[in-house]
């Protein structure tokens, strides 16, 4: 499991607000600042740090474009769950709840890590003879 936490140290310059930034948004950042509700599960603020952590890293401070914000997702997505762990938990389980929980991540952060897995890694985590009847 990768640490959300040493990747904030390394923005030192980077100020943690533990307050919702806006009734629809749960996370945000001006680049300076990440503003996250303190009322999200663990493993929600593991992500939404992790997603406006990115965003600062890349040198964004306000909305950015569908294009863009996907971009980060999938970053994200690499960053919080390496395939040696989706590779473990896969050799015991397909449900993705219970996937995204055994790896601390929300459901959208590990289905986005499945979009960013060539046919080769899908085909080690799920070879086609267990798919058989």
């Amino acid at each position: 499991m990768q640490n959300v936490w040493g990747m904030l140290r390394s923005l030192a310059h980077v100020a943690i607000i533990w307050t919702r930034p806006h009734p629809e948004v749960v996370a945000a950042t001006d680049g300076r600042r990440i503003w996250i509700d303190p009322a999200l599960t663990t493993a929600e603020q593991r992500c939404f740090l992790a997603h406006e952590a990115i965003h600062i890293k890349h040198g964004h401070s306000d909305c950015q474009s569908p294009a863009v914000e996907r971009q980060v997702c999938l970053e994200v997505a690499r960053f919080l769950v390496t395939f040696e762990d989706l590779q473990a938990v896969a050799g015991w389980s397909t449900c993705p709840i219970v996937m995204a929980e055994e790896l601390g991540v929300t459901e959208q952060v590990l289905l986005d890590r499945f979009a960013t897995l060539d046919g080769q890694q899908i085909m080690t985590l799920w070879p086609p003879s267990e798919h058989i009847a």
